[in-house]
């Protein structure tokens, strides 16, 4: 069932509107509980518990607050922010949280752009999510009444079904791929697909419908003759037939680049500024963000950049629908965790802050939601200098069109509790990956019908 995250839309086989979802995958496992630390007096589902579970890697209680003027955030060089400690990201991603008002969770401290969105109500956290069959106790899993997803802990296989969006098969197409399909050529287009990746092929869009890998930052003309000269010789073909089809297959690409190139020479530029009071999409120094050794994985803020680029692109040209993908790596924290992971939040805070701003800037902020998934999230208890494969963990969603707030049921912490199916704290998911999606997806434009498939 649909979560009730989003408004719904009534469903037209031509649409009238331009919509973008965008699949940022945290690659690795992310460990949710260290980006969203439990923030409530519980003694089961709070702080005091998840500290005292946690050790060496648990995150300050101590609540940061954040400085906002005319509404937007406002961050200052070094030790101006909040988050700042000793110049040190390991003692920064450590020092505290910003709380929120009615929410179990708080948001790491090295995180202040999405507790500002959070506080603005620009994204909903879905808590204890993952891939799930079916609504399941720790009892029926462990007595198999109730299936567990195959390969449970597994990255390959926790990612294939992540994308497939059915907990329960491994060897199927991806669930945008197959939206795809249902929508058919949905931009009337001979060019561009309803599905891109900025970050290589993917899964996701495993289907019988084509998708388009495109390079951050544009595409370059090719306009060398001498070299599609070269190109038509550099393969010898006998056959007529194979012949006729690689020529037809070598022209479509050619015109293909060429219309990348045309429609992004005139892509647009970003001007406004962000919380440190930098151009969008800039990439600070190390003195601006107060890390003057350890670098912030800003990986995603180019992937970012083209998506919005490309979405102002494509709702120009009255396209309809498109579904983006980007990817960060480096989540799979066994050790070293606080200055991996660390880097990594910096970076997915900063970024999407400078993507929600970029939206906003050409009035797109309703159009595009940033959906967030993980293949699993990590063990409560740490293994001393990081964490382990898990299962269930906290996302969240952006948009302009989100209901912000906070969805779903806190799980019990405790090692080995009727929440854990392990003893190491593997938390039993109570919100499926499928519901996310389909919520999403239900936004999207498509039927109940559409959706179940």
């Amino acid at each position: 069932t649909a979560l009730s995250l989003m408004p719904s839309f009534s469903y037209a086989k031509e649409f009238d509107d331009y919509k973008a979802i965008v699949v940022l995958y945290l690659n690795g496992g992310n460990d949710s509980l260290n980006m969203f630390i439990p923030a409530n007096d519980d003694e089961k589902t709070g702080y005091p518990n998840y500290s005292k579970i946690r050790t060496n890697l648990a995150v300050s209680d101590t609540e940061l607050s954040l400085e906002t003027e005319n509404g937007e955030l406002k961050l200052g060089a070094g030790d101006e922010n909040p988050y700042f400690a000793d110049n040190n990201m390991s003692k920064s991603y450590q020092k505290g949280f910003y709380k929120h008002k009615n929410f179990n969770i708080a948001t790491n401290g090295i995180m202040p752009e999405i507790a500002h969105m959070i506080n603005n109500e620009n994204i909903a956290v879905l808590l204890n999510t993952g891939n799930l069959i079916a609504p399941a106790t720790k009892e029926q899993l462990l007595n198999q009444s109730k299936p567990t997803p195959p390969f449970l802990f597994a990255h390959n296989y926790q990612r294939a079904l992540l994308f497939n969006g059915e907990s329960a098969i491994i060897n199927y197409t991806g669930w945008a791929g197959r939206v795809a399909d249902k929508l058919g050529n949905i931009n009337n287009s001979d060019i561009y697909t309803q599905n891109i990746s900025f970050n290589g092929s993917t899964h996701l869009f495993d289907s019988d419908s084509e998708s388009l890998i495109l390079p951050t930052g544009g595409v370059i003309k090719y306009r060398n003759i001498r070299y599609r000269e070269m190109y038509d010789n550099f393969v010898n073909v006998d056959s007529d037939e194979i012949g006729v089809y690689y020529k037809k297959l070598k022209q479509h690409s050619f015109m293909m680049q060429d219309a990348l190139a045309d429609d992004f020479a005139n892509a647009y530029e970003f001007g406004n500024t962000n919380a440190y009071g930098l151009t969008l999409f800039s990439k600070p120094d190390a003195n601006t963000l107060g890390e003057r050794y350890l670098k912030t994985d800003l990986s995603l803020l180019s992937q970012l950049k083209s998506v919005a680029q490309w979405a102002k692109i494509f709702k120009d040209k009255n396209f309809q629908r498109n579904i983006f993908y980007i990817s960060q790596g480096g989540y799979d924290t066994h050790s070293d965790q606080k200055a991996t992971h660390s880097s990594k939040l910096r970076g997915l805070s900063y970024s999407l802050g400078d993507f929600y701003l970029a939206l906003k800037e050409i009035e797109m902020e309703n159009d595009v939601v940033v959906m967030v998934v993980s293949e699993f999230s990590r063990s409560t208890g740490d293994n001393g200098d990081g964490t382990d494969h898990a299962w269930g963990g906290h996302y969240f969603v952006l948009g302009g069109d989100v209901k912000g707030g906070e969805y779903g049921t806190m799980p019990d912490l405790t090692l080995g509790s009727d929440d854990d199916i392990s003893k190491k704290g593997r938390l039993i998911p109570t919100i499926s990956n499928s519901q996310y999606i389909a919520t999403v997806l239900k936004w999207f434009g498509l039927d109940d019908n559409e959706i179940k498939t």
